[in-house]
């Protein structure tokens, strides 16, 4: 049974006329008739009376309308869905995890407003964790040039001593200065960075750095969100980190930022078979991250001498 003589079979038992069936087919009023009159000699029944001028439905073709017609609007459904995600476009992005939850989920439903037909799947890793070479696009954060067809250098990184409100206020009643608020509490690592907090001190002219603890994480989240929650002082990266110092949930600590030669990359995938795609998202994220190579000076005005 063919699901095309189904169709006008429905239609002309709505319109309950050939002739405006017909109309909306684009066919003659005799096609629509042929095609019923073969339905109905498929299945041994009568479905329309016909009248002069006029035609209605049989009992037994009222019956067939409603049990088919939900089935053959399901079915219509179905074939609008996949023809719809035939034109989909997938991308894969893939890039350090605190990038993509400070940075591109923000504004990521901008970039899914504009381009609706294109599926972004966004990966994240953390800075020791390998690139997958299969993602279209790569972000990835590196003191030297990666090798790939397509590179754009984004932003630099650099480090500032960052604690929670109420240690910052702790500290400041007290009468603390920077190194004397660092010298009295814990201060957290990355694992990746060991070395940053040494770096740092001597970037600050700074020889008698002497912390109650350190606290090693793997995660530049966690390492951030350990310092929001007053477990200690990090050295958190700007400007990722900047909505968290503009809604107040870290304060710089010392007006020393350690300057390094850490840079975000974007980097293309040489075969990508999403060309097209990965083109737009790529200028559209270049557009949208320009802003952050701003100066870090109305941040650190804030901080302790």
């Amino acid at each position: 049974m063919q699901l095309k003589g189904l169709r006008t079979f429905c239609l002309a038992a709505r319109n309950l006329s050939f002739k405006k069936t017909a109309d909306e087919l684009c066919l003659t009023a005799s096609a629509v008739s042929h095609q019923i009159n073969d339905l109905e000699s498929e299945l041994g029944v009568r479905l329309f009376e016909r009248h002069t001028r006029s035609i209605s439905l049989t009992p037994v073709g009222l019956q067939f309308f409603e049990e088919v017609s939900p089935s053959l609007g399901a079915i219509d459904d179905a074939a609008r869905r996949i023809r719809k995600n035939a034109n989909r476009i997938p991308l894969l992005v893939q890039m350090p995890e605190f990038f993509a939850s400070e940075l591109l989920m923000p504004i990521i439903s901008g970039f899914s407003d504009r381009y609706q037909e294109i599926d972004l799947r966004i990966e994240s890793m953390d800075l020791s964790d390998e690139s997958n070479l299969d993602a279209d696009i790569n972000i990835v954060l590196s003191r030297h040039r990666p090798a790939a067809e397509k590179v754009e250098k984004l932003f630099p990184i650099r480090y500032i001593p960052a604690c929670s409100q109420t240690l910052y206020a702790d500290w400041t009643r007290k009468g603390f200065s920077g190194i004397d608020a660092i010298n009295v509490s814990t201060i957290l690592l990355h694992k990746a960075r060991p070395q940053a907090w040494n770096r740092w001190a001597q970037h600050a002219g700074i020889t008698n750095m002497q912390p109650k603890q350190i606290i090693f994480v793997d995660s530049m989240f966690a390492l951030a969100r350990a310092a929001q929650k007053s477990v200690g002082i990090a050295l958190v990266p700007m400007p990722v980190s900047k909505s968290w110092f503009d809604s107040g949930e870290l304060v710089p600590l010392h007006k020393t930022a350690l300057v390094t030669d850490d840079y975000y990359w974007m980097t293309l995938k040489a075969e990508t078979g999403n060309r097209e795609a990965a083109d737009i998202f790529w200028e559209w994220i270049s557009g949208n991250l320009q802003q952050y190579a701003e100066d870090l000076e109305p941040v650190l005005a804030e901080a302790m001498d």
